[in-house]
Order: C-alpha cells, then sequence, then structure tokens
C-alpha cells in the first residue's frame, strides 16, 4: 500500500494498519525493559515472584485433645534491589556525551569559508535548543525505552533577524507517544506516525500525526471516528522543506540487556544473604532440656537456670558463607565487563595512584569501543540531524546558503570521555615545540588550560612585544613603533 494515497484518501484505518504492520520489532517488549529500569519494579520487590515466608508458630495454648495449639503467619523477606541497569545507561551516557558533540566541515576545500558559516549557524542552532543536554535525555530514553524521536520545526522571530528559527520537541514512549517510522525498501524514512493523546477537561482525545516530505497530517478521534482535525489550519500543513524533519532512534533491546539474568541473581542473592542475617546476625539462644528461670534485664553475671542434664548454646553458622561472597565478587565482575562498563567507584580507584595518559586509556578502552559502538545508531541519528538543519538554513532560514548547504559535508563527532592527565600533556606539548615539529600557535590551541586559543596568542604576542620594549628604555634608546617593529619582534 502507497501511504501517500492512503493520506490523500484520508483512510484512516489502513494507514493505522500500514503503520502498525511496519513498526520495528523489538527482542524486549517495553513494559519489561521498563520494570527493569525501574528499580522499584524489580522482580525482587514483586510479592508473587519472591514470596514472602509462611511460619508455624506455637501459640502456648491446647485444644479439648490436648494438643498444642499453631497459627501460621506470614513473615516478609528482604527485598535488596540495586539499580544496576540506571548505572549502565548513565555510564554510557557519560562516556559518550561528556564532551559535547563537535560538528566537523569534512571538504572546506569545497565549501569554503561560507561551509564554516554553515557550521557556526548549526552549532548556534542547538545551542539555542540546548542540545548539548537533550542529547543526553534521548540517549537515556534510547537506551531504555529503546526508542525516541526528535521533531524539528519552525517558529517565527517576530523582533529579530534571521525571521524564522527552528525547534525541537522529543517524543518516545514512556510520554505517551506511539512512534510509527515507515521506510522504503532502501531504509528512507518515507514517512513518520506519532500517535498520542491530549486532556480536554475530563475527556481524552486521540491524535495521530502523520508527516511526509510534502505535507503533515493531523488526524484526530471525534465522535464519528477518525477524521483530519479541523481546528488546525491549513490541514495538512505544507512542508516547505520538502524533507521529514524528523530524527528516529531506536536500538533492539535495552542497553543492559545482555546482564539482565545476572543482575537478578544477584538481587536474589543479595536478598537471600540479608534473611539469613537477619536469624543470624543476632545472638540465637538453643536450648535442650527445660529452662527453669532466666536472668532479669540489666542483671549483672546475668545465668539461666536449667534442669540436670540440660544444655544451652548459641545458634551460629558452621562455616563463613565464602562460596556466597565468591559468587557476589564473579557476578558483578562480569556485570561490569559483560556490559562493558567500568567500575569506576571509590573503593576501586583510591588505590589506582597518578596513571599516565596511555594508561588511562588502556583502563578505559573498554568504554570507549562501548562508545563507538553506538556511533552505529546515535551517531547516525546525530548524522541526519545536521542534514535536517542544514537543509532548513539553506531553504528558509538565510537562503544565501542554499548552494552551499548541499555541496558541505559536515560530520558530528562523538569523543569518548577520559580523565585528563594535564600535566603530561603539557610536557608533551613542550617536548613538540623544542623538538620543531609544532608550532607555538598549535600547542596553545590544544592547551586545556586555555579556554580563547585567540586571545591568548594576542596575549602573549603583546607580553613578548612589552618585553622588548622595556629593554629598549633601560637601554636609554627610543623603542620603534608600528607593524614593522612587531614583525621583527615576532621574527626574534
Amino acid at each position: 500500500m502507497d501511504i501517500k494515497k492512503l493520506l490523500q484518501k484520508q483512510d484512516i484505518e489502513q494507514i493505522k494498519k500500514l503503520l502498525t504492520d511496519s513498526r520495528p520489532s523489538f527482542e524486549v517488549q517495553r513494559e519489561d525493559a521498563m520494570k527493569q529500569y525501574k528499580v522499584d519494579d524489580h522482580d525482587i520487590n514483586d510479592a508473587s515472584i519472591r514470596k514472602d515466608k509462611q511460619i508455624t508458630k506455637d501459640t502456648g495454648t491446647f485444644d479439648a485433645e490436648g494438643n498444642p495449639v499453631t497459627q501460621t503467619s506470614t513473615v516478609a523477606v528482604a527485598r535488596v534491589a540495586i539499580p544496576f541497569q540506571k548505572l549502565i545507561v548513565e555510564r554510557r551516557i557519560g562516556f559518550m556525551l561528556s564532551i559535547p558533540v563537535e560538528l566537523e566541515l569534512k571538504n572546506e576545500n569545497v565549501a569554503g569559508d561560507k561551509g564554516n558559516d554553515l557550521v557556526s549557524m548549526i552549532d548556534d542552532i542547538q545551542d539555542r535548543n540546548k542540545m548539548e543536554y537533550k542529547n543526553k535525555e534521548i540517549a537515556r530514553r534510547l537506551m531504555s525505552e529503546m526508542e525516541v524521536a526528535e521533531a524539528w520545526y519552525v517558529v517565527e522571530n517576530k523582533l529579530k533577524e534571521p525571521k524564522y528559527d527552528l525547534r525541537v520537541s522529543i517524543f518516545s514512549p514512556e510520554q505517551g507517544d506511539t512512534l510509527y517510522p515507515l521506510f522504503d525498501g532502501t531504509g528512507d524514512m518515507i514517512a513518520f506516525g506519532r500517535e498520542y493523546k491530549t486532556k480536554s477537561g475530563d475527556k481524552s482525545i486521540e491524535h495521530l500525526d502523520v508527516s511526509t516530505a510534502e505535507a503533515e497530517y493531523r488526524f484526530v478521534k471525534g465522535d464519528t471516528g477518525w477524521a483530519l482535525d479541523k481546528e488546525q489550519t491549513p490541514n495538512p500543513i505544507p512542508n516547505q522543506f520538502q524533507k521529514i524533519m524528523i530524527v528516529y532512534y531506536q536500538q533492539p533491546y535495552p542497553e543492559w540487556n545482555d546482564v539482565q539474568s545476572m543482575i537478578d541473581r544477584l538481587e536474589t542473592i543479595i536478598s537471600n544473604h540479608a534473611d539469613m542475617n537477619d536469624y543470624y546476625g543476632s545472638p540465637m539462644l538453643k536450648v535442650s532440656g527445660e529452662v527453669q528461670g532466666y536472668a532479669s534485664k540489666g542483671e549483672q553475671g546475668k545465668i539461666i537456670q536449667l534442669t540436670e542434664g540440660s544444655e544451652a548454646d548459641y545458634l551460629a553458622l558452621a562455616s563463613e558463607p565464602s562460596s556466597i561472597k565468591m559468587e557476589l565478587e564473579n557476578l558483578q565482575n562480569f556485570i561490569y565487563a559483560m556490559s562493558q562498563t567500568p567500575d569506576i567507584t571509590f573503593e576501586r580507584l583510591r588505590g589506582v595512584g597518578n596513571l599516565s595518559g596511555v594508561a588511562l586509556e588502556l583502563m578505559f578502552m573498554d568504554a570507549h569501543m562501548a562508545v563507538h559502538g553506538k556511533e552505529e545508531i546515535f551517531g547516525i541519528g546525530l548524522q541526519r540531524r545536521v542534514n535536517i538543519l542544514k537543509n532548513a538554513i539553506g531553504k528558509l532560514i538565510d537562503t544565501s546558503f542554499a548552494d552551499v548547504s548541499e555541496k558541505a559535508l559536515i560530520v558530528p563527532k562523538l569523543t569518548p570521555y577520559i580523565p585528563a592527565a594535564f600535566s603530561e600533556l603539557l610536557q608533551n606539548l613542550q617536548l613538540s615545540i623544542d623538538a620543531g615539529i609544532m608550532s607555538k600557535e598549535t600547542a596553545i590551541k590544544l592547551n586545556p588550560y586555555v579556554k580563547d586559543p585567540e586571545s591568548e596568542i594576542d596575549l602573549i604576542e603583546g607580553e613578548e612585544n612589552m618585553g622588548a620594549i622595556d629593554l629598549y628604555q633601560k637601554a636609554g634608546i627610543t623603542a620603534p613603533s608600528g607593524d614593522d617593529f612587531s614583525t621583527k619582534i615576532k621574527t626574534k
């Protein structure tokens, strides 16, 4: 079925069927993934899965036949849920996006200075939309909910230039959105649907928005069924960009999927161990025989009076649970290793010492490989965003960029985070300058302590010039002035 023909006919049932049948498949149900992600919903907290204990207690009374009367009661078991899933997601985001995404113009020889200006305009649009922070939200929703979309739309600037600007909204299942990407045989998106609900008083209203390269159709479900939303004019809304202004991100399973069974086992063992501590952590007296009397609370030299032949001692574990400790350690190590998540807890790092830059790179190599692996999904989405923004700039925001927006090859660059070994870096920069393989200007630009390289270069040159002028004054000679003098000083 052709989505464009169905949209023209406004055959909503067939449109929904086509979109539903074309939805990506996931290896894990979203509901299950979110139960795993939200620590309160873990199986260990589910009383139908980890059931409370039923115990029988003697009431100290007897029935008519002289038999002891017992009663059954419920004792809550220990439930220790560990948010390992959130930890894995947050560590991945930290290593992937702590250093903001940079845009790189790959073909400056073709795009020229106008290409660099286009990069700056895209950066400005992203800055105004706080994309440095929204990138983290998008990544978090992708890794946990398994799908998320960002939709760009035009707003009009009434008080400043340029006349138009771009804004972004984020859609995801946890926000009540059902997402329907539709791709052709080559993998290009040819339509995108979003189903959601709004409130009107006490009434819930269903909506379905479908975007194509030509237009956006907004449908609403009323008492007589689905129809175009009459409150939206025009409807359909013409797409002046001739490109779907939506970036869709999707992955088949949540970020922690490969270690989920290990997390379940870890929570079970820790909870069972907590139960054992509840029973054996405080002294429990075992008596064989008959007790005749007990010491009073606070009494000095406490004793228990027993009949002849009776014994009393404390219950204790026969041996330390070393096998439990070993399994806990193994599980934690496997969870970190198999999810490519570095264990950077204080306990782990406090004895590491001052590592070199190479050692730090080796220590976090696995996390960096995970970031580069994520480029297959997240990086592609970032690239599509760049293509959408440069197309919008050339077609509407500033039409003087129409030509360069088609020629410029702008690529987003993900830089994995690594703790900086500043002293070693500065030493290497100085060695490179002394060896004649790097200029001072390049070294200044690479210096992490310098925030504005161009201003820093001017300051250094000014200090060098001032030093030379002082020498002239000490010698009682009038210092030359003008550009010729500055040129000579720089040469020296």
